[in-house]
């Protein structure tokens, strides 16, 4: 695994293996999307390059990058690859409340070292058919026995399930606990069994592997977090989640968008007349690009407590924003893309290509669906000001 000192942007050697990770993702991509299985070379990768412990704190044996860090590396990845790229930010949202949720918990310091040590890759099952996939809320419970714990989860969707070596599962704290009454507990490998009866098959981010499971897990009572599940979803998988999806859908926007522009020089060296309209339409996509960088920056400031007078509320509103805003931008950016390259764009194959990119970035309104947000949002805002200075 390189390391090195942390600087403004990342560290020169996960520069370098960020680089040559997304090297092997974009290699792969078209197949990988072809045939909606995991990227298995860019996990190996992943791994080989010591990225999946990105986060975690030197005294655990990690190289403790920041999210603003890590964030740069995702959009990096899903350049190369939205699978990727998706699957390393939900990974990393699941380590970061793994790590800022272990509290004095001896069983949990030693998962965040094993996840240094060994780059165990994070799954996450927090959503439930009987909730209908409302993540705080769960009918399975924390069953407390002779010879352990025990869980089941019935209908919960997770994403790249088969490649994962920890599962952070959310429970009732027990069988009379009230459906909102969660914790989270760590889950081996070895510890989960999984039985999944769908089949996938969507029309985006096919190497995502997202399908929904009944689970059981046999562990201890000590890996049962100390910290309540809200406080974790509040304080961290909110945040964390929603900027590194950002960073994905960013890399995705970014990615169509050079193959725009690669598609116009191409032309211009041909000889070709210049098209003011299509270059119009690329200084579009440029500005809209951009605004998806500043809210990111802007929640990366957020989470990092450079505006220390907002409030929960305005924390809560600004995260779930950028969600839904992001996910709204590339959509637009690949059309504009789209527009720009015409009909070898729409082409399944050849250099400017864009059917993947498109593909991808119409998954993002419904990971983590837009209406849900929004309605969540409708009777916040309508109730509550929101004071966050500029």
């Amino acid at each position: 695994m390189r390391m090195s000192s942390t600087t403004a942007e990342s560290p020169p050697a996960f520069a370098a293996s960020a680089a040559a990770t997304a090297a092997v993702a974009a290699e792969h991509a078209d197949a990988v999307d072809r045939a909606g299985q995991l990227p298995h070379h860019a996990l190996d990768s992943l791994r080989a390059e010591g990225l999946l412990g990105l986060l975690v704190p030197h005294r655990y044996g990690g190289p403790g990058l920041s999210l603003r860090e890590v964030t740069n590396v995702c959009r990096r990845l899903a350049e190369a690859c939205g699978s990727t790229g998706l699957i390393f930010a939900m990974h990393q949202s699941q380590a970061a409340v793994a790590i800022g949720h272990a509290q004095d918990s001896a069983w949990h310091h030693h998962l965040l070292e094993h996840m240094a040590r060994e780059q165990c890759l994070i799954a996450s099952a927090t959503t439930e058919g009987a909730t209908g996939g409302a993540i705080r809320h769960s009918a399975c419970f924390l069953d407390a026995r002779e010879d352990g714990l025990h869980l089941d989860k019935f209908g919960s969707v997770i994403s790249y399930a088969h490649a994962a070596d920890i599962f952070l599962i959310s429970a009732r704290r027990s069988p009379e606990a009230a459906a909102s009454d969660q914790q989270l507990v760590a889950s081996l490998r070895e510890q989960t069994t999984l039985a999944s009866a769908t089949t996938w098959n969507p029309i985006g981010m096919r190497g995502a592997c997202t399908q929904r499971f009944d689970l059981h897990a046999h562990c201890s009572q000590e890996q049962v977090f100390p910290d309540l599940f809200a406080h974790a979803m509040s304080q961290t998988l909110l945040p964390t989640s929603h900027i590194l999806l950002g960073a994905v859908w960013l890399g995705i926007a970014s990615s169509a968008l050079a193959r725009a522009r690669a598609f116009l020089r191409a032309r211009n060296r041909a000889g070709v007349p210049l098209n003011p309209i299509a270059n119009l339409r690329l200084a579009e996509g440029e500005a809209l690009v951009q605004q998806m960088r500043a809210m990111i920056a802007a929640n990366l400031a957020l989470y990092e407590g450079a505006s220390c007078s907002a409030s929960a509320t305005d924390r809560m509103v600004s995260y779930n924003t950028l969600k839904v805003g992001a996910s709204e931008l590339v959509v637009r950016i690949t059309d504009v893309a789209l527009r720009i390259c015409g009909i070898q764009g729409y082409m399944e194959e050849g250099e400017f290509y864009l059917s993947r990119h498109i593909r991808d970035a119409h998954s993002a309104m419904v990971m983590v669906n837009d209406d849900r947000i929004l309605g969540s949002l409708s009777s916040v805002v309508l109730g509550v000001p929101i004071t966050r200075n500029v």
